[in-house]
């Protein structure tokens, strides 16, 4: 992939330092950036999902505090769709509109970037400006520091976060003991075992379920999203991307296979729905609100990122005859192994600048200010549920502790771990669809999980192998085998 060298103008140029030995010994060179002048003026782009949402979240704040420089902003909405490899779709935009600050949803793609040298490194500026980085929480900085070789590329004014829910009337009305934090997925499903299993229709009730909306919710996809949750904890992947080989036939997964399976048997969990989407009968938001088992008091406990918050809330605003759920939390089920860590903790919304970005200062202004302590006392009045990196702004919500979200550590281990070396077709529709329907094979008896985890073994290999020949096949077509020109020097 070639890139485009573009120079650095004169009043923002940077200036390199000579920094004094540091612990590693030694002299560093230190990269600091000339602040801008008082009625100097700059323009920049930045690379985010939507310009609406952009100036809504930050740009008009922003150019209210900075009123010299002008941000443009280059939209990422046409980079996803049916087909399309969000990665090369994403370098596309940037050889094309060659953007100061990049938007960075997915940690892997950051990682690559960082370590490429296509982004500018901050620790230097950060220092320089004395950047209060001490009341970010710490397991973000080092979660960044690890994606750029210990060095920081980026900032995220939030992350992403799950914790488990639970109704808590539910479990005071059937006597089961309360959940508690780092609960072990066995003791989770044993708690959701003492619930009733003979309701009929809307009192029926459900221990857990993996997805609350049951609307939609097919059987197959239920059963393959279950035995991804209880194996990612435990720090399982289905592809070794380095080998290029699928590793599901193994002991890890065939004990996630076993507790998905006696779950979904028991009756306790939901096991999704037979009901099918009529796309010529669309479904208004109150249907949809009326079909969440959780929102609707028919679920005692499920796992659900901090959109959940907001979601039940607006649930209780606008189905006024159902009562408010009464809900609360705790941490997500954790390995017993490592019950510190969780592979449902995640680094988003990276903002970096562009090595070749020739706005720098300009560029790091607007970084630092989307991860500020005045953006993130501002954010905690938004509604789109983020977890803010700012512990400071993380206390609480509808009067209940946000604690669960923060007590975690990032794990290494995701489930997902290096997904851009992995050929997008593979994951897209074919492997999900055939996990799925050998792990219903084993629920209706008709298979062993032995020879459920053979058949996706195999299949699954050869999904993948012709996957990645269809990939290289387009990246030889495109060119893109080309080795990518050396960024700009600073």
């Amino acid at each position: 992939m070639k890139r485009s060298r573009i120079g650095l103008t004169a009043g923002l140029a940077v200036a390199v330092l000579i920094a004094g030995c540091n612990s590693g010994g030694g002299a560093k060179p230190s990269k600091t950036l000339k602040e801008l002048g008082k009625d100097e003026k700059a323009s920049i782009k930045v690379v985010y999902w939507d310009k609406n949402y952009f100036f809504q979240q930050y740009g008009n704040l922003f150019s209210a505090k900075f009123p010299n420089i002008d941000v443009q902003v280059v939209s990422m909405q046409n980079i996803y769709g049916s087909g399309k490899d969000p990665n090369e779709a994403f370098q596309k935009l940037i050889d094309e509109e060659k953007p100061d600050v990049l938007m960075f949803d997915s940690p892997d793609t950051f990682e690559k970037w960082a370590n490429d040298g296509k982004l500018y490194q901050l620790d230097d500026v950060i220092r320089q400006d004395k950047f209060d980085i001490e009341n970010i929480l710490p397991s973000v900085v080092e979660q960044i520091k690890a994606k750029g070789n210990g060095n920081i590329y980026g900032l995220t004014p939030s992350f992403y976060g799950q914790a488990l829910f639970y109704n808590k009337d539910l479990f005071e009305k059937h006597g089961v003991p309360l959940p508690k934090n780092k609960m072990s997925w066995n003791e989770v499903l044993d708690l959701a075992k003492r619930f009733p299993k003979d309701g009929q229709g809307d009192n029926r009730i459900y221990g857990f379920a993996e997805n609350t909306s049951y609307a939609f919710s097919d059987k197959k996809q239920v059963a393959f999203q279950m035995m991804n949750a209880i194996g990612g904890t435990s720090g399982l992947t289905f592809v070794d991307p380095d080998k290029g080989a699928v590793t599901i036939q193994s002991d890890g997964w065939k004990e996630a296979l076993l507790t998905t399976v006696e779950a979904l048997k028991s009756g306790a969990v939901f096991a999704g729905s037979d009901e099918k989407f009529d796309p010529n009968k669309p479904m208004m938001m109150e249907d949809h609100m009326k079909k969440d088992l959780f929102a609707t008091g028919r679920l005692a406990m499920t796992v659900g990122g901090s959109y959940m918050i907001s979601s039940l809330q607006r649930t209780k605003e606008t189905l006024k005859d159902i009562t408010p759920v009464n809900w609360d939390i705790v941490t997500v089920p954790v390995d017993p192994k490592n019950p510190e860590v969780s592979n449902s903790v995640s680094l988003s919304g990276l903002f970096a600048v562009n090595a070749n970005s020739s706005n720098p200062r300009a560029a790091w202004e607007l970084v630092k200010y989307i991860n500020s302590e005045e953006m993130a006392r501002l954010l905690t009045k938004s509604e789109d549920g983020a977890m803010l990196s700012r512990t400071a702004y993380a206390k609480e919500r509808e009067g209940r502790s946000m604690e669960p979200f923060y007590m975690l550590k990032m794990s290494e281990n995701s489930l997902y771990k290096n997904f851009n070396k992995i050929p997008y077709e593979f994951f897209y529709q074919p492997f999900n669809e055939l996990a799925g329907n050998e792990i219903q094979s084993v629920i209706e008896g008709k298979k062993s999980v032995d020879d459920a985890l053979k058949t996706i073994q195999e299949k699954g290999q050869e999904i993948y192998i012709k996957a990645k020949q269809e990939q290289d096949a387009k990246n030889a077509k495109e060119g893109k085998d080309q080795k990518p020109a050396e960024p700009a020097k600073n």
